[in-house]
């Protein structure tokens, strides 16, 4: 069977390729696109490098291989001998088309290989006399590779993605056949390298093939670009974000200048009207060329607010998502559909499907595979066909997708909580009077930034600079996100941070950024050359160390350099109470920068010194008479009946070691937290009276609503406030002191595993100080009914064990009782 040929380019009318001072015709193009074919000795399916910055001769690189059936590589122009060589031998290559800027450097390369490689230089054939009037076609079909793409993205493991004409044509189609935002009217502008394939289809490919033409910008620089956009009359703009954010932080400074200017702006934005927007800031669009009509962002999340900026300007930013290996788009913003914080809706000869959280792809667009790698391609494509990205998403009601992570970048906390970095490394972005660029690594249970400061404080000490941060960028972030999402350690990186030519962050090089000795780190600051010696400061600075297990400095701040989480707090708040006699609200004992200023007002303010140890004892006996309690609702016991009944045919839903529940006096239940569900299967267990006698200890974040808040209230759930954590302790002491029982899940939050996470104390102080026993409890397939981000169960057999409880003695300690509640979970858990 003889496969069907097609033609990839053909014989427009108008201009082909506009750089510098030359204009190419379309014919031209083609006739030195087959020159530079007679000159590459290459046969169907070899593989044929092009090393070289952008050029009118690297598009003629590229249509010659294809023009001789041929495999074009390109390669960052960037790369080290090491990055290349890598490349030569892992794809063999028979040419390398570069120029007499890398000759020396590719050739030192080659020198060391057991083969043999032509080199074409590409001034050779660029400009000089045409020497052929061949009819010029690039032949291929659907199947053919076309293209074998490098990517080593943000892991440092280059791959060669095999990308087919199939796969091109796939992404040509959907954004000119299927989505007309390439047009023969519009020239778009090559500004960002062509090694890699978002601006090699979107910038050089896309639109010669539909006979738009391109322009060539010499260079990224600010004037370069602006005299490419008014030169060739450019209608589409490849961009990444940092390039839309830059331009627009210029445009909005200079609004935010003029009276008149804001006013409008802030009416723009209210009015979202594409058309009054162009024409109040028509001069924007002048001085870009005044034929501006789609700016494209990609390669990485364009910021929400840089988009719908650009939008109150009059200037419509197409988002794409997508990676290599879908050649590479997988979803875009159509024209009449942005929505700033959705990558758009699939493209039309596609199926994205959401697996797991994790975003999957199926279609004409997704590679062939990794070149000689069908181990690694096994491990992102599946047997049915799905490209699994690695990238987290949802869509929504109208099929826009959103992506919220990169599944492998995502940091799992011991407690369990997710956090996506990019989130929070944005969030400290808009700190931009001081910070120009941030990170975020994970550092044993804590997070650090590595900040690049302005470079309006160059000359700033790396101690003013330091403490500077802390203050203006540090506090106030921390002030405004939840408490998993705090950063404790800051790190100052007085340079750029490692990105790919597409702006990626490359995160597995942050931590190496750590190693170099001239990078200060806040979490181990220099000590004052004069430490304080007065004994509020020497109590304070002595109870810390010891509760920290770490040196302390005046300047140390309790939650960015000593990590205090929401316990540590309100020991030390019970420390400084019993100690100086000063009762301190979390939010004023939060509001100092640093010890020693904690210290100072200490020793104003102090009514005594003691040297006391904080004791659990003094505070759990505190008088707790005027304590409120949730409401107890007979409703809770009729709820609760209902959810049984149910869960005893959907879930198959058993109880062991029912003989282990105390029939009488208080207790801790404490079980493992494997699903949303998890509280209602374990009082589903109790009988009438054990369901109206037993208290949830609750996250404020799962009461949110005023409904979920009423509801709490009315039936027995305490609410964590981590604003006043010592009254929903003294709550809970006040259930176990009344003989009731409480439901403490020391997890403290749902697996995302299906293991057991770490535990918290605060069960294990309340058993010991008021002698009550633990109940362990063992819960068994609820990860599987009903797993993180699932919404609606799922009819898996769950079993509800409690296991024999553990009682405090004399020689107990918090973690003896918490190693042994977590032990018997674990022995019982899959049994």
């Amino acid at each position: 069977m003889i496969k069907k040929q097609n033609n990839l380019l053909r014989e427009h009318e108008g201009v082909a390729i506009i750089c510098s001072d030359r204009q190419i015709g379309y014919r031209e193009m083609l006739l030195r696109s087959m020159m530079f074919a007679r000159h590459t000795r290459a046969g169907q399916g070899e593989r044929v490098i092009i090393f070289s910055e952008n050029r009118e001769g690297w598009g003629y690189a590229l249509f010659g291989i294809w023009q001789q059936q041929a495999i074009a590589v390109p390669v960052d122009v960037g790369s080290t001998a090491d990055d290349l060589a890598y490349v030569i031998n892992d794809c063999h290559p028979v040419c390398v088309w570069t120029n007499r800027e890398h000759l020396e450097m590719v050739q030192g390369v080659l020198e060391k290989v057991s083969f043999s490689v032509d080199v074409c230089l590409i001034e050779d054939f660029e400009r000089t006399t045409i020497d052929t009037q061949e009819e010029a076609l690039v032949p291929y079909t659907s199947s053919q590779v076309a293209l074998i793409i490098y990517t080593s993205g943000t892991t440092g493991s280059p791959k060669g993605v095999m990308l087919t004409f199939g796969n091109i044509m796939a992404n040509i189609d959907s954004v000119s056949k299927e989505v007309h935002i390439f047009r023969p009217e519009l020239r778009t502008m090559v500004l960002l390298p062509l090694h890699h394939i978002f601006p090699l289809l979107g910038s050089l490919v896309a639109p010669i093939a539909i006979g738009g033409g391109i322009a060539i910008s010499p260079s990224m620089t600010p004037q370069d670009i602006m005299n490419t956009l008014s030169r060739g009359k450019i209608g589409i703009v490849i961009g990444v974000p940092r390039l839309w954010q830059s331009l627009y932080k210029g445009i909005y400074g200079k609004i935010q200048s003029s009276p008149i200017a804001r006013m409008l702006f802030v009416l723009a934005s209210k009015l979202k009207s594409r058309r009054f927007s162009r024409f109040v800031f028509s001069s924007v669009r002048k001085k870009m060329g005044g034929h501006i009509t789609y700016c494209v962002s990609g390669g990485a999340a364009l910021d929400k607010e840089v988009a719908v900026g650009m939008r109150t300007l009059g200037l419509d930013v197409l988002e794409g998502f997508g990676m290599s290996e879908t050649a590479p788009i997988i979803t875009f913003t159509r024209p009449d559909d942005i929505v700033p914080g959705s990558v758009g809706k699939p493209m039309p000869s596609v199926r994205v499907d959401i697996q797991d959280g994790e975003i999957c792809v199926k279609g004409q667009n997704v590679m062939l595979g990794y070149y000689n790698r069908p181990e690694e391609t096994a491990m992102v494509m599946d047997k049915a066909g799905w490209l699994h990205t690695g990238d987290l998403g949802y869509f929504d009601k109208k099929g826009r997708l959103y992506i919220t992570g990169r599944k492998k970048e995502i940091i799992v906390l011991s407690n369990g909580k997710n956090i996506n970095p990019s989130e929070l490394e944005g969030i400290l972005e808009h700190y931009q009077d001081y910070v120009k660029e941030a990170a975020v690594i994970q550092e044993g249970d804590h997070l650090r930034a590595i900040i690049v400061p302005q470079p309006a404080y160059a000359t700033a000490s790396d101690t003013e600079l330091e403490s500077l941060l802390k203050e203006q960028v540090l506090i106030p972030y921390n002030a405004t996100v939840a408490s998993y999402k705090k950063i404790m350690c800051l790190s100052i990186y007085r340079g750029d941070l490692p990105r790919t030519r597409l702006d990626k962050l490359q995160r597995f090089k942050l931590h190496s950024l750590l190693a170099v000795s001239d990078i200060p780190t806040a979490s181990a600051p220099t000590p004052s050359s004069t430490e304080p010696s007065f004994p509020e400061y020497v109590l304070i600075r002595n109870y810390l160390a010891s509760e920290k297990k770490t040196e302390v400095h005046p300047l140390d701040n309790l939650e960015t350099d000593l990590a205090l989480d929401s316990l540590d707090k309100v020991t030390l708040q019970g420390f400084l109470e019993m100690n100086f006699g000063i009762d301190l609200e979390q939010s004023k004992l939060l509001s100092f920068k640093n010890v020693l200023e904690l210290a100072e007002y200490v020793a104003e303010e102090k009514s005594f010194v003691e040297d006391v140890k904080m004791d659990w004892k003094t505070l759990v006996n505190q008088p707790v008479d005027l304590i409120d309690l949730p409401h107890t609702w007979k409703s809770g016991w009729m709820l609760t009946h209902i959810f049984r009944s149910f869960s005893l045919l959907y879930f198959r839903l058993s109880f062991r070691g029912l003989d282990n529940i105390p029939s009488q006096g208080p207790f801790i239940l404490a079980p493992n937290h494997q699903s949303f569900l998890d509280g209602m299967f374990v009082i589903s267990a109790l009988d009438r009276k054990g369901v109206l006698n037993t208290y949830f200890y609750a996250k404020s974040d799962h009461v949110r609503s005023p409904f979920a808040r009423m509801m709490a209230h009315r039936h027995n759930v305490i609410v964590m406030d981590t604003s006043r954590i010592k009254h929903s302790i003294l709550q809970l002491v006040k259930v176990l002191k009344t003989g009731k029982s409480v439901m403490i899940f020391p997890e403290g939050t749902r697996t995302y595993n299906g293991q057991v996470n770490l535990f918290k104390k605060t069960f294990s102080i309340l058993a010991q100080e008021l002698n009550v026993p633990i109940v362990p409890v063992c819960i068994d397939g609820a990860f599987s009914a009903m797993p993180r981000g699932s919404i609606l169960p799922r009819p898996r057999k769950v079993t509800v064990t409690f296991l024999p409880r553990i009682c405090p003695t004399e020689v107990s300690t918090y973690e003896s009782l918490v190693e042994q509640t977590r032990t018997a979970i674990e022995a019982t858990l899959g049994k």
